[in-house]
């Protein structure tokens, strides 16, 4: 059966870059990037563009789990905000259309030092920082799935414990 493996956590954890790096290292895989999913400027979450971020995961996730040369679907995203709500009708969709797949959730977190590093290194203003570190560092402390922690480890060792874990 065909995996989506997605990947939470806060903003500037490393969830794009782990799943980049799982690509990689995964044959018969698709990487599904979600922020080209709602590239609009000015952008904001309304009805209007809360329906195309909708239909254009679900275009993407659908179209890549129909594959016949694709076994695995890497999906990093956010849950924060209409997030959540946005993927579980994406994948709401996907199950009525008969689509099957095993869904795999991830947690990534990392020290709050290393997370603001990291932001810091990818090119993030001071500004969009403190929005993340306050709106999302610690957002993802209540759910139940495996989590790993990524404070000073690679993206190749992160990978390694995503494949521990997702088999």
């Amino acid at each position: 059966m065909k995996k989506l493996i997605t990947i939470i956590g806060p903003n500037g954890v490393g969830k794009s870059t782990t799943a980049k790096t799982f690509l990689e290292k995964c044959p018969k895989c698709a990487y599904v990037d979600a922020d080209w999913c709602r590239v609009i400027h000015p952008f904001s979450f309304t009805e209007a563009t809360q329906r195309t971020v909708t239909e254009n995961l679900y275009c993407l996730l659908r179209n890549y789990l129909l594959c016949e040369d694709i076994n695995t679907v890497v999906f990093p995203y956010g849950w924060h905000g209409v997030r959540k709500e946005i993927y579980e009708t994406v994948i709401g969709k996907l199950r009525n259309d008969g689509i099957e797949f095993e869904e795999r959730i991830l947690v990534l977190k990392c020290s709050l030092n290393e997370n603001i590093e990291r932001a810091v290194r990818n090119g993030r203003d001071k500004e969009r920082i403190a929005r993340g570190i306050e709106n999302t560092f610690s957002f993802y402390d209540g759910y139940d799935y495996p989590c790993i922690d990524t404070t000073e480890l690679t993206p190749e060792q992160v990978v390694e414990k995503v494949f521990e874990i997702v088999g």
